[in-house]
């Protein structure tokens, strides 16, 4: 489940690394916690999700992309994925209760209908492709997202149709739904710059993303869980790093009560730049 290269690296002749392998002796196999790397690299992994879910804190939305693009550097693609989403469950228990009482309920409840069907599609392709595809289309998908909310496509729309029309929502909910189950992150910038203009304030904002993203995670641990691709030693890392998640979350949520009305915007902005940008970085070390 791990990146060949990275634990080559870290097997050199001089790395002396303890493994948590050594550590829980006691667990069977198959359920030792990050069994093949080093405790540096889980370290490295602790330090990407507490970023992620400062993240996602701030915004309601937005771990996926960091942890599974940085994630991935350490783990194997599919690894990374699904312990994101298993981690993500635990993020969610912070946030729903806000998320349910403060949601724009009128726009959310359409692309909870349509979001499902396509999360349910999108698990089936997760599972179908390879690593390194999977870890293109990763790319192909952020880069493509991330593009459209620099764009005034969603302006150009609201000034022709109703952008809260159902038919808007329901399509752009069923394509979210199977980014989230395909590639694990993503799919939230579609709806996002979406809700950017349908939701009136950025309180709304983050309360919709929080409840969407709450729905998405519920539905893919469902599909992901029967399809059997959960492994024991994915939900005992979950555990390792629960600490970390919520404690990114609370620190995030306070930051975005800190936070001017007028600037959340600007920052969010400046988020998906450098999101884009650790993309286009990704690719260019693939490449090379």
């Amino acid at each position: 489940m791990d990146d060949p290269a990275i634990l080559s690296y870290l097997a050199r002749p001089g790395k002396s690394f303890r493994r948590l392998s050594t550590v829980f002796e006691i667990l069977s196999p198959g359920t030792t916690p990050f069994a093949q790397i080093s405790w540096g690299a889980i370290g490295t992994i602790a330090l990407i999700y507490f970023g992620s879910f400062f993240i996602r804190g701030t915004f309601g939305f937005g771990s996926g992309v960091p942890a599974i693009l940085l994630g991935s550097y350490i783990l194997e693609p599919h690894h990374a994925v699904l312990l994101l989403l298993t981690c993500s469950s635990i993020s969610h228990v912070q946030f729903i209760w806000h998320g349910v009482r403060h949601a724009d309920w009128g726009v959310a409840w359409v692309i909870l209908v349509f979001l499902i069907p396509g999360v349910i599609g999108g698990v089936w392709v997760f599972r179908e492709l390879s690593a390194a595809w999977l870890t293109l289309v990763l790319g192909v998908v952020i880069t493509a997202i991330v593009a459209i909310s620099f764009t005034d496509v969603m302006v150009r729309l609201e000034e022709r149709v109703n952008i809260r029309s159902p038919w808007i929502s329901g399509t752009l909910a069923t394509l979210s739904g199977w980014i989230a189950g395909a590639v694990g992150a993503g799919a939230n910038y579609l709806t996002v710059a979406y809700l950017r203009h349908a939701c009136p304030t950025a309180a709304k904002l983050r309360a919709t993303g929080f409840t969407l993203s709450t729905v998405s995670i519920i539905g893919r641990i469902i599909v992901t869980s029967i399809a059997g691709l959960i492994s024991p030693q994915i939900i005992a890392e979950t555990i390792v790093l629960a600490p970390v998640v919520i404690t990114g979350g609370w620190m995030g949520a306070r930051f975005f009560r800190a936070l001017p009305g007028a600037r959340f915007d600007q920052v969010f902005r400046v988020f998906l730049l450098l999101v884009a940008i650790s993309v286009i970085g990704k690719g260019i070390v693939q490449v090379t």
